[in-house]
């Protein structure tokens, strides 16, 4: 049994593709020439590896377990072949890391966190995106992002999922507009942090919902009075527009990094994961 470099790379470019037509448009194959290399992958390994849907692929276990392989096995022979190329600056790191989170730690936490690697090292391409928190775990899974960040602790079996930090919470309302509405803002529908902090101080109350986007409208609607919030206090303890409603019990939720857990991983994914882990609790 033998799987070529090209074919774990076809693999890997298919089922980041989402469909066989997407990627054989991109790799110029047609799609029979394409569904042929799959199947001959398939049959080596003797194993199915892709569970086709009308409008995306999903990996089977199989395909799971070889998406993880084809990743390592590509990865090493990039960095083999960069140690080699007597142009390369061996002070510094390359390559490109995909990075999802929640948006009120992505632009105020991680972000910063990272910038004086990147522009310490000009062959390093990080990729920031935020993600509403019940998708995130989705977007690790098809290989959307080589690192997720939430703010609870996922059950992914074959991930690597660690504590790095902590935030926390507590309720807003503007200074300028004092008739706040019983109006509590947050992203969307299955945004659950104004449940889970009334849940957690014990605290039972009604109100209403006025749903903003993301945390820099709330911020924004919160601030013109078009509601209270449960905010992270680090994005707005130093912002006089803001009361702070204190509370006897203090309401944090947890950081977790998570990521593919593999025998190998590339220099720059370490060296992110390194300052990462040097978050302090906000």
């Amino acid at each position: 049994m033998d799987l070529k470099i090209d074919e774990l790379q076809t693999f890997l470019h298919v089922f980041q593709a989402g469909t066989f037509t997407k990627a054989s448009l991109t790799l110029g194959l047609t799609q029979s020439a394409l569904s042929q290399k799959i199947a001959r992958i398939e049959e080596t390994l003797q194993a199915s590896l892709f569970i086709r849907h009308p409008r995306h692929l999903e990996l089977t276990s199989s395909g799971e377990d070889l998406f993880l392989y084809a990743k390592e096995v590509i990865e090493r022979q990039s960095e083999f072949i960069k140690r080699f190329n007597q142009y390369q600056n061996q002070n510094q790191l390359s390559g490109v890391l995909r990075i999802a989170g929640f948006s009120s730690i992505m632009r105020s936490m991680i972000i910063p966190q990272l910038s004086s690697l990147i522009r310490s090292n000009p062959e390093v391409s990080i990729e920031f995106r935020s993600f509403e928190m019940y998708e995130l775990e989705k977007v690790l899974k098809s290989n959307q992002a080589d690192l997720i960040l939430t703010d609870y602790m996922p059950s992914l079996t074959t991930c690597e999922e660690i504590t790095i930090s902590r935030e926390e919470y507590v309720i807003i309302s503007s200074r300028k507009y004092k008739n706040i509405p019983n109006i509590f803002l947050d992203h969307g529908h299955q945004d659950n942090a104004t449940k889970t902090y009334f849940n957690f101080i014990g605290e039972k109350t009604n109100y209403d919902r006025y749903f903003m986007g993301d945390v820099y409208s709330i911020i924004d609607g919160a601030a013109s009075g078009l509601g209270k919030a449960v905010m992270s206090k680090h994005l707005i303890e130093n912002d006089k527009r803001f009361k702070i409603h204190k509370k006897k019990k203090r309401y944090f939720r947890p950081i977790v990094l998570s990521y593919h857990r593999q025998s190998y991983y590339a220099p720059l994914q370490k060296k992110v994961i390194e300052l990462l882990l040097k978050l302090s609790n906000l």
